[in-house]
């Protein structure tokens, strides 16, 4: 009985705000709102509902094999020693490079948040460019670095993970100089310039940069129990998509955005100077 007179008292308040005559159409305006602001929200959920079709369909569950343990090689044994050495700083090899590999999550996960905070406004406002061209601009560059992405394998047999990693963060540099020293004047600035540092950064640098990461931070973790540490992985990047765009949008208001292209540019290059002068200690372990 209250169930039934809480279901017509719900129809009698709807019925208030619409005609009877018109109740289902005008629920279904105030619910499937279409424009400019709700048609990306729409898109992406389209295509979840399309990747769990697809999860449940082609993906089946795998029962976990567990192999017997045998002794280690001679040369396992040596990596495992190695990896346990105390560092001056009082942590393990092996802490200390999973702690790099997490910086360089937040390094190359940062950047690239911060491009995807400003990059639209960035692009109407220095280069006269529609939002909706700006964006273009980005899908069409982060469609090749899917491209690059599925190339992975091959490039992983001429490169090693730490010259991708190294290579990337170049790349992503060198993009992200190109857009620096643009007049804020009111002069434009020629829509390739944008075109060239999207290019560089979303199909290039961070594609190979970040993938690159990923499979060094699982080659140091082996084959040991990887939730909890692909768990802290996983954090330090969403840490810097919150951390990173807060940043940007304050010192572009402070100062400019040339100041935040700067801040990007230091945070790249010490990570690549820390990687690069890792890189024994990285290939030792993974080897």
């Amino acid at each position: 009985m209250r169930e039934r007179s809480l279901m017509l008292g719900c129809a009698s308040l709807s019925a208030n705000f619409c005609p009877p005559s018109h109740f289902s159409t005008c629920m279904i305006n105030r619910i499937f709102v279409l424009n400019e602001f709700t048609a990306p929200a729409y898109f992406m959920s389209l295509i979840c509902i399309l990747l769990l079709i697809v999860i449940s369909i082609f993906f089946q569950n795998r029962k976990r094999i567990r192999k017997d343990k045998k002794r280690k090689s001679s040369r396992q044994q040596s990596v495992d020693d190695f990896a346990n050495k105390t560092t001056s700083v009082g942590i393990t090899v092996y802490d200390g490079c999973i702690l790099g590999c997490m910086l360089l999550n937040v390094a190359t996960k940062g950047s690239i948040a911060s491009f995807e905070t400003l990059g639209i406004a960035f692009a109407e406002s220095h280069f006269d460019m529609y939002s909706s061209t700006a964006g273009s601009v980005v899908g069409s560059c982060g469609t090749v670095g899917v491209i690059a992405l599925l190339s992975m394998g091959k490039l992983a047999k001429v490169l090693t993970d730490v010259q991708m990693i190294v290579g990337g963060m170049i790349v992503m540099v060198i993009g992200i100089l190109s857009l620096m020293g643009l007049p804020d004047g009111g002069e434009i600035s020629p829509s390739w310039r944008y075109w060239i540092a999207m290019f560089l950064i979303y199909s290039v640098g961070y594609p190979i940069g970040h993938t690159a990461v990923i499979g060094l931070f699982s080659k140091i973790v082996g084959r040991r129990p990887q939730g909890t540490l692909l768990g802290w992985f996983a954090s330090a990047g969403s840490a810097a998509r919150m951390v990173f765009p807060v940043m940007s949008g304050y010192v572009t208001h402070v100062a400019s955005i040339d100041g935040v292209f700067i801040i990007l540019c230091v945070v790249l290059g010490i990570s690549m100077c820390f990687t690069f002068l890792a890189r024994d200690t990285l290939e030792n372990l993974i080897r």
